[in-house]
């Protein structure tokens, strides 16, 4: 089964702690990266009436030529009508960290989450539209406005990514929408199955658990701190019959 291949850039500074070498590491059967990930410049200054970039403006910086099927920019700047992704001809997408980064960091998901969600998603929108990204002014039915944790929610409200950035899911009406598409079963249960592991780090994963079963938490950290006092007890206990009360 061949991997679309997904080219990733940075446009502009990013002031958020992006972890390149934990996003160009991560492996899957569904997609590959196109080359290592390059930075390009902003050059423009924001044209929007709230200090917005506009389409134009992010479309005109985007690089018009480039390894792979389609190209990810990453930036930090606001986009047009506050979107966190927009769509442009050429097969080429630009995500923005802006406002995102600081709701994630809230719920303590990693930045990389939001990038992960969004390969996977993409990667199948690529397919189902026949190896290619559909630009923003064409008329699509990929996302919908529930929020389901599902790669394909809208997230009008944008404090909702927390829901599909952390074990997020293909609801049952986009795998109906993906199989009705054309898009193989199998790569949608592929993709079903690598999306599991875009998640919390295992702390904070702890940490949530403790929250929602304080109960079972403290039960279990009381059998844990009895019985590494029994076994230490044990171990005292045989030092001494077999080795230090021989000595004395």
């Amino acid at each position: 089964m061949s991997k679309v291949k997904i080219k990733l850039i940075i446009l502009g500074q990013l002031p958020v702690n992006l972890d390149k070498i934990k996003l160009t590491k991560w492996k899957s059967e569904a997609f590959e990266f196109a080359g290592q990930i390059d930075n390009y410049t902003i050059t423009n200054n924001a044209d929007g009436h709230s200090w917005e970039f506009t389409d134009d403006n992010i479309e005109s910086q985007l690089p018009k030529t480039f390894e792979g099927d389609f190209l990810i920019a990453m930036t930090h700047v606001p986009l047009e009508k506050n979107y966190y992704a927009r769509r442009f001809t050429n097969n080429r997408i630009c995500i923005t960290f802006h406002e995102i980064a600081d709701i994630l960091n809230l719920s303590s998901i990693p930045i990389e989450n939001l990038v992960y969600r969004l390969l996977y998603s993409y990667t199948l929108i690529y397919i189902r539209h026949e190896n290619r990204i559909p630009s923003r002014d064409e008329v699509t039915s990929f996302t919908h406005d529930e929020t389901k944790g599902c790669l394909f929610d809208m997230n009008g409200i944008k404090s909702d990514i927390v829901y599909s950035t952390n074990k997020p899911i293909i609801c049952d009406s986009c795998v109906q929408k993906l199989t009705d598409e054309r898009v193989p079963f199998n790569k949608i249960n592929l993709v079903k199955d690598e999306i599991k592991k875009i998640k919390k780090g295992f702390y904070y994963r702890l940490a949530d658990w403790i929250k929602m079963y304080p109960v079972w938490s403290i039960i279990i950290s009381s059998l844990a701190a009895l019985s590494i006092g029994i076994i230490g007890s044990t171990i005292a206990a045989i030092i001494w019959e077999k080795i230090l009360k021989q000595l004395f």
